[in-house]
């Protein structure tokens, strides 16, 4: 258990327990050895009053150890900053205990100084605290202890033990010796004899502690020392009403309760002031409850409304409400259960006065400590009512904290009068009929538009509630009561959009509902958009049916690849910029208001670690918006609330980026409720919210940062296909077009090409015709094709059909697919593409295993880890399927379907680009397919949803 004293030492005390001292190494404080306890009592017990008292026994575990108990005492020790006690292990797990469990709870004050008094003044500084009249003549004694009570404040004062040690008396018998609470103990030792007045008798006990050669002799000398316990109820009430005292003194005397006898000489006794001491056995008030830990609910599972004083203070729309309170007590559950009584009273208007409600106050008891005690208004409240409540808390040991502060609530179950009233703010979308006269479809989905919600008369009006097409509800507040709102509204149906508000008071009593009707056009086109194939050059221009902003390109970032190979007939080749992270950028004004609801979207491939930013728009300080690779790689969406550097901003992060591989990032702010979304490969990934941004003047750069009025977080590796739109994308509309897989090969086998060179032509555009081998190795097979078609006819080697170049980028995402028909089983590459010393993958029939197989070499030369999946069932000879494989570079994921069936996935896959060749029929001189006909063969950049690899298998 951890203690807390700060400028005092804890330390462990010689002969067992601890003491806090001080900086002069004076104890202020000390405990001896704990004692544990069970709960046996007499439970054999059979007359009434022997089971009544065991019962009380059973009662009072807590505080005492009934008389059967098994008890251990147990040493405690200080461990650093803490006080450690060891159960004693027997005994908390012995057959015969009897729970609960109780280690005690006193605790041990030592005296702060003691001193004596003589009727002689005679000095007597030997360390013996000396008591009564000297038998020899030096007069009468008083020996005084002062103990310091600060450390019970707040604490109820259950027992209380005043121990001492007799270590001599003149008579052999017992003899009695006083206790007594005197007047304050200013200084250590001798004091005057007109010092510490005794104030007010205590205790009176007796015994005897004779020691030889003092006379008279006893026959059992030396007689043992006795250690003496006065533990009245008046020494209890008296410390009880002194706790928090920093000077108590109590004072040893022979002196009677009535003032007599202090001068009979046989009664002379000696005290060891060592062994003198103070326990107490105290329980700690509960803890005064907090109006942090007070509210008032409409029903019991209502949102809590805090507790609150005057023109804030909580308006309920309920009759019957509930009041909870968290009830917490220092001792913990040490202190027993807890209650709560909670006091209400009702303000009268008239006398202006607060007067106790009638049926309170009310009790919630058998509370835990921290939990709530809760209790409802049982008497009907009236609308227009005022009332205030707080609680106190009790413990079952007799504390009782004090009275928390005051809640105030009023009573409201009226609803605003009138429906509210809903204006277009901006103009763009005007009211329809039934309200409205306009028949035009207006902006667009997606397309954000301003709409103001005013009382209509209606007083008190708090917030409004608001939906569109019956979606989602949102809720905006007044700024003033009974004042308007005016918010941002997306809408997304195309012709008729709903408009739904409510209106509602302080209490939540809501109005009817409203119903505004209003016209929605198609999506617009992007306001900007940048495919970056010229290739060469300094600018970027947008396409013809776009048009808007040409951007420019600044210190020299130079063209590059894009993630697709090679040239299409009629799109031409795919380009993109290649930034260098020092210093290149491009921009373009486009108009962009960035206090309305934009998207940025772009295909991009990093080339480093680190911070770099795709896209922003920049503000004389910063960016408003930020498309970015953050500083652990993460891609993340960033708005910020001002044009201020460093100011507040929301981040949303998705997954971590992988070092040269292309990924579509797509940022989105929807104004209607300040809403982000991020999106990677067209899938979102991560939402959240920004309380306000700003319009940053409408330029957009790609490749840079604005922070603080410096650009930086410059991006180093490629950009490409770059997209900004003045509204929310529609993720199908939008985004699904952008990363849709490219075919980049496509061979239906159905040329049937005789005349040298004998070629499949290339239906996907790429313009990368398949090359048969000499016949018989390679041939037409006529109506052996998939359904009937024709298909290509490999007899093993030399057979195949190739490119003359690579199709498939294949250290990015890509998707292949053949329908296939061998007739051997044997090792057989149905499509492969060649790096210099092996494949990049081979789709294949897998001898060993007699299955289909997808597999991947990691490394081009070398020694390669061959990662692959198999199919599930057995490949079926003479039987044509349909197999496919994808390989997913972001999630570094690969996986095999069989006839549209996905057979495995294998995670961690590593990849690499090949560029040679693409085969059908073979893989890098062998492999061949020995027999078999391969048709319909295809092959994609990106990746295939398992439903469009199921389209592609039954298409064909």
């Amino acid at each position: 258990m951890p203690l807390n004293t700060p400028g005092l030492t804890p330390r462990d005390r010689s002969g067992g327990g601890f003491e806090v001292v001080d900086g002069a190494g004076v104890a202020v404080l000390s405990s001896g050895n704990a004692l544990m306890w069970d709960s046996s009592t007499n439970g054999g017990a059979t007359t009434q009053a022997a089971k009544a008292a065991a019962a009380q026994q059973q009662r009072d575990v807590v505080r005492a150890a009934p008389d059967l108990a098994e008890q251990a005492e147990l040493p405690t020790s200080i461990e650093g900053t803490d006080l450690v006690i060891r159960p004693d292990l027997d005994l908390l797990r012995g057959p015969d205990t009897v729970y609960p469990v109780v280690i005690d709870p006193w605790t041990t004050i030592n005296k702060a100084k003691w001193g004596y008094t003589g009727s002689e003044n005679l000095t007597r500084d030997d360390g013996v605290a000396r008591v009564g009249k000297e038998p020899t003549g030096a007069g009468t004694f008083r020996s005084f202890f002062r103990f310091n009570l600060t450390s019970l404040s707040g604490k109820a004062i259950r027992s209380v033990k005043f121990l001492t040690e007799m270590t001599h008396s003149w008579d052999c018998a017992n003899t009695p010796v006083n206790l007594w609470r005197s007047a304050d103990l200013a200084t250590s030792g001798k004091q005057m004899w007109d010092g510490p007045n005794l104030a007010l008798w205590l205790e009176e006990r007796s015994g005897h502690a004779h020691k030889a050669p003092a006379a008279p002799s006893c026959p059992n000398d030396p007689q043992p020392d006795l250690p003496m316990e006065f533990t009245s109820t008046n020494l209890k009430n008296d410390v009880a009403a002194a706790i928090g005292q920093d000077n108590y003194t109590l004072a040893l005397s022979t002196r009677k309760s009535d003032g007599t006898l202090e001068t009979t000489s046989n009664w002379w006794k000696k005290f060891d002031p060592a062994m003198t001491k103070l326990t107490v056995e105290y329980n700690t008030s509960p803890t005064t409850p907090t109006a942090g830990q007070m509210s008032t609910h409409t029903g019991y599972t209502a949102p809590a409304k805090a507790c609150v004083t005057g023109a804030s203070r909580p308006v309920i729309n309920s009759s019957a409400p509930w009041l909870k309170a968290t009830l917490t007590d220092p001792d913990g559950s040490n202190g027993g259960s807890l209650s709560g009584v909670f006091t209400v009273q009702k303000w009268n208007a008239t006398t202006s006065t607060w007067a106790a409600a009638t049926g309170w106050p009310k009790t919630d008891s058998g509370v835990a400590p921290g939990a709530k005690a809760e209790v409802q208004f049982t008497v009907s409240t009236a609308n227009g009512d005022r009332y205030r409540w707080q609680v106190q808390t009790k413990d079952t040991l007799g504390g009782t904290s004090n009275a928390s502060p005051w809640c105030e609530l009023d009573i409201d179950t009226s609803s605003p009068e009138a429906v509210p009233a809903v204006t277009t703010a901006d103009g763009l979308y005007p009211a329809s009929p039934p309200l409205g006269t306009n028949v035009d479809a207006q902006g667009g989905i997606g397309y954000s538009g301003r709409f103001t919600f005013s009382p209509n008369g209606a007083m008190g009006v708090y917030d409004y509630v608001y939906r569109l097409n019956g979606g989602a509800e949102s809720i905006v507040k007044a700024p003033t009561l009974g004042g308007s709102a005016t918010v941002w509204i997306t809408p997304e149906l195309i012709g008729n959009n709903v408009l739904t508000v409510v209106s509602r008071d302080q209490a939540g009593n809501p109005s009817g509902a409203l119903d505004y009707n209003f016209l929605v056009n198609i999506a617009s086109l992007p306001k900007a958009h940048w495919a970056m194939d010229e290739g060469a050059g300094t600018s970027l221009a947008p396409p013809a049916e776009v048009g808007g902003a040409t951007a420019t390109l600044t210190n020299g970032p130079t063209w590059t690849d894009s993630r697709i190979a090679g040239t299409h007939k009629s799109r031409g080749k795919d380009w993109a910029v290649k930034f260098d992270g020092v210093n290149d950028y491009a921009s373009a004004n486009v108009g962009l208001d960035t206090s309305r609801s934009y998207s940025v979207a772009a295909w991009v491939r990093p080339d480093a670690d680190g911070l770099m930013e795709i896209a922003g728009s920049p503000a004389s300080a910063t960016d408003s918006f930020m498309l970015r690779k953050w500083g652990d790689n993460r891609w993340t969406f960033g708005v910020m609330e001002e044009n201020l550097g460093g100011t507040a901003f929301t981040n949303i992060f998705g997954p971590v980026a992988v070092t040269g591989v292309w990924t579509h990032v797509a940022g989105v702010y929807d104004a209607a409720g300040g809403k982000l979304l991020l999106y990677v490969n067209g899938t979102k990934v991560s939402t959240g919210t920004v309380p306000r941004t700003f319009n940053a003047g409408g330029t957009i750069t790609i490749g840079r940062e604005r922070w603080s009025g410096t650009d930086v977080a410059h991006w180093n590796g490629a950009i490409s296909e770059v997209s900004v739109w003045d509204r929310v994308i529609d993720p199908e509309l939008d985004l699904a077009p952008l990363v849709a897989a490219v075919k980049v090969g496509a061979w239906d086998m159905e040329d049937v090409d005789t005349e040298a060179p004998r070629q499949e032509g290339d239906a996907s555009g790429y313009q990368r015709p398949l090359t048969l081998a000499d016949a018989p190795a390679a041939d037409w097979a006529m109506e052996g094709g998939h359904n009937g078609s024709t298909g290509l006819l490999v007899n093993g080697s030399p057979g195949s059909a190739d490119t003359a170049a690579s199709v498939l980028r294949t250290d990015q995402s890509f998707t292949v697919a053949a329908w296939v028909k061998v007739t051997t089983a044997d090792h057989q590459a149905v499509l492969a593409q060649d790096g210099a010393t092996r494949a990049a993958f081979y789709l294949m029939y897998d001898d060993p295993t007699d299955k289909w197989c997808i597999t991947i070499p990691s490394v081009d030369t070398g020694t390669a880890t061959w990662q692959y999946i198999v199919s599930v069932n057995p490949a079926q000879l003479d039987t044509w399927t349909h197999v496919a494989a994808r390989y997913d570079a972001s999630a570094r994921e690969l996986r095999l379907y069989v006839n549209g069936v996905l057979q495995g996935s294998r995670a961690n896959t590593v990849t690499w680009n090949s560029s040679s060749v693409f085969h059908v029929g073979k893989a890098k001189s062998s492999y061949f397919v020995n027999g078999g006909t391969v048709d319909r063969v295809r092959a994609w950049q990106g990746l295939l949803s398992e439903g469009d690899i199921l389209t592609d298998m039954n298409e064909g």
